[in-house]
């Protein structure tokens, strides 16, 4: 199940927000997409499900922490090789 900004304060009888779903509260969001292997997309929703945050919030997740990491950092941090780009895609 797909846990959509939309509808995943609803979801459950009894939701609950998690700190940390509550701690992510942007001052100026911007939406972007982007397209994803279907494994990445698959993991992705078992984590948010596991987990009773939505997909976005994993994404959000994911990103700020990558950021966060490579705060200093203006390139990419690894290389992608043709077959992990062929992967990719």
């Amino acid at each position: 199940m797909v846990h959509s900004s939309s509808n995943w304060h609803s979801f459950g009888a009894n939701r609950i927000q998690t700190v940390a779903a509550m701690a992510f509260q942007p001052k100026n969001p911007v939406r972007t997409s982007v397209i994803l292997p279907g494994e990445a997309h698959t993991r992705i929703q078992a984590v948010a499900f596991a987990n009773d945050v939505s997909f976005a919030w994993v994404i959000r997740h994911a990103v700020l922490k990558f950021l966060e990491e490579h705060e200093d950092q203006t390139g990419l941090p690894m290389r992608l090789t043709a077959a992990k780009k062929a992967a990719a895609q």
